[in-house]
């Protein structure tokens, strides 16, 4: 009777599992083709190399997708597992490291640096601060400069110091504030953090940290260092902003030495989903992995706030904040020459959106917002109309949407938009668009081949036409007493 029930309990458990994963899939199928529709265009207007991306729920991956070519020269395409450098979000497995150090009592929070690293040397001018601790480099209130002296944003060299050159330089420089002051972003700070995971764990920062976080996380595809071998072919290669002549450079292979633990590591959309999951895991969890929950939970914990308005409060690698509904959100972002990188979590509520791109000048942050916008109105995939729908409406067969479905060329006054299913309903999503905001219009299907724009949960005064050909296929649409032809069919 007991293995009955058992087996009968991981039978319910396993069916109700089944169902739910069935059923964030067909909720996330609309959400998931418009943000491959979205990407697909600000890939080709903005020229963009390639851009890769995943959304994550708790332990569920509900999209994931790569755009464009890793290697342009080679006509090489990206993939979800091609390789991209993370550059500045590399100090948050820094901090991760550290901290797990601090979990096996190898290490304080509050010790010196001048007690760790012995070629440690900096020109203390505000001494009143105390001295430079692990605890102000993890929330960047040490004080210390930004940068050493060797300009590695420099094309073509890209000169990154070494250990040696690192400690050189710095001991020409001075601090900016007293310790604890303010909020100063340092990269010199997360530099001297992988010395220390160094000095303290007897093996290398690349070592420490592929054998103590990516091999547990299962994060395969994962490394600190690029490696001139992989540039170009599993490694995306880095491009240069848009020149004058509308093209992006191909950059030099370079490495950041000494600088790697502040912006040294390359990894994937999907290994950074797991680097997610990892960390929604241990929240809840009553035991350590890898870290303790309570010293993860200090990680997201405003460490520092800031006095500057462009700057936000710190914890230990994040970026912290929090939004009106009070639910709590963590972040980093990165750029690197030839890479642009974002992370962000709401750790309230277990969702983690990350976008990676092998191009600069673009601002990975609007990406976010966007698939965040995405993601949240797949909760409504059907809005309830605040009045009666159609009766008729309730009788008649489900409509085939995918003849809809498609892009509509907007010229001269716009560019193009894309018509796309969402439940019952149509999408209207305009192309280009930065912010998507402001880019989507939803409309309910009220008689043969028109729809009626949803506002607020509302039917609107505002109706689209679609018009068909002679074959019965639809090629144009009439939206707002402007008519506009279909650019592709739906199965192109």
């Amino acid at each position: 009777m007991k293995i009955y029930h058992i087996i009968l309990l991981t039978f319910l458990c396993l069916h109700s599992a089944i169902a739910s994963s069935q059923e964030d899939t067909a909720r996330y199928k609309d959400v998931s083709k418009l943000i491959d529709v979205w990407l697909e265009s600000q890939k080709d207007y903005q020229d963009l190399p390639s851009i890769m991306g995943v959304v994550v729920k708790d332990q569920q991956i509900l999209w994931s997708g790569a755009f464009g070519q890793a290697n342009r020269e080679n006509l090489l395409p990206s993939n979800e597992n091609t390789l991209s450098s993370i550059c500045s979000i590399s100090k948050v497995f820094t901090a991760t490291a550290i901290m797990k150090l601090v979990d096996e009592g190898k290490i304080n929070l509050d010790d010196k640096v001048k007690n760790i690293l012995p070629k440690y040397a900096v020109n203390q001018k505000f001494p009143e601060g105390g001295s430079v601790t692990v605890r102000s480099l993890l929330n960047h209130t040490s004080g210390l400069p930004r940068d050493t002296n060797h300009g590695y944003y420099s094309a073509p060299e890209h000169p990154f110091p070494t250990e040696d050159e690192m400690f050189e330089s710095l001991a020409t420089q001075a601090t900016e504030r007293p310790v604890g002051a303010d909020i100063t972003y340092s990269n010199i700070g997360y530099s001297l953090l992988g010395l220390i995971i160094e000095e303290v764990s007897g093996v290398t920062y690349k070592n420490y940290v592929e054998d103590s976080l990516f091999q547990p996380l299962n994060m395969s595809n994962s490394l600190v260092e690029m490696q001139e071998s992989l540039y170009g072919n599993k490694h995306a290669l880095a491009y240069s902003a848009i020149n004058r002549n509308g093209k992006r450079n191909a950059a030099n292979f370079y490495q950041t030495k000494a600088m790697q633990s502040a912006m040294g590591i390359s990894t994937t959309a999907l290994d950074l989903a797991k680097f997610a999951m990892w960390q929604f895991r241990l929240a809840d969890a009553a035991t350590a992995e890898i870290l303790k929950p309570s010293t993860l939970k200090s990680m997201y914990t405003t460490q520092a706030t800031s006095k500057s308005d462009d700057e936000y409060d710190r914890g230990f690698g994040y970026e912290v904040t929090a939004d009106d509904e009070g639910n709590q959100w963590v972040m980093h972002g990165g750029t690197c020459p030839g890479y642009v990188a974002y992370l962000k979590m709401d750790v309230t509520n277990k969702m983690a959106y990350a976008v990676l791109v092998n191009a600069n000048r673009v601002y990975t942050p609007s990406y976010v917002k966007g698939l965040i916008e995405l993601i949240s109105r797949a909760e409504s995939i059907e809005p309830e109309l605040n009045e009666e729908p159609n009766t008729e409406l309730k009788q008649e067969e489900t409509l085939e949407l995918a003849q809809y479905t498609g892009f509509y060329n907007l010229n001269p006054w716009n560019s193009e938009y894309y018509v796309g299913s969402w439940g019952s309903g149509l999408m209207l999503l305009y192309l280009p668009a930065q912010s998507l905001k402001y880019a989507l219009q939803y409309y309910q299907h009220v008689d043969g081949d028109t729809f009626q724009l949803v506002k607020d949960g509302e039917l609107s005064h505002e109706k689209i036409f679609f018009y068909r050909d002679e074959q019965g296929r639809v090629m144009k649409i009439k939206n707002e007493g402007n008519t506009h032809t279909r650019i592709t069919y739906p199965d192109k």
